[in-house]
């Protein structure tokens, strides 16, 4: 048997579905503190947040609408249409970084 042999199988294991991730780097910690808490309410109140798991009852948030983009009631009631959002009017209603220079062609 030359050296190369006696080196197969004993390397670091491959992880895999099967190991307990959160045990194996000693995460438990923060795994109690980001997931054994209950939802905050901003979040949990959200009505787009059909799919959570643990919170069943899903109630409508102040503030966590994109309706509230469209300002006026009037355009509320047209069929819908699909139309970008000028950027004073994204830059409002979501945090956006500036990067660089964005050119969006006129609609």
């Amino acid at each position: 048997m030359d050296s190369d042999d006696k080196k197969f199988g004993k390397g670091p294991r491959e992880l895999t579905g099967a190991v307990d991730l959160i045990s194996q780097y000693k995460l438990e910690p923060h795994h109690d503190f980001f997931c054994k808490r209950p939802l905050p309410l901003a979040i949990s109140d959200t009505h787009y947040l059909h799919n959570v798991v643990g919170d069943t009852e899903i109630r409508k948030g102040e503030g966590m609408e994109l309706d509230q983009l469209v300002q006026n009631a009037y355009l509320r009631d047209k069929p819908p249409s699909i139309k970008p959002f000028d950027m004073e009017t994204l830059g409002q209603a979501f945090q956006l970084r500036e990067t660089a220079p964005v050119d969006l062609p006129s609609g």
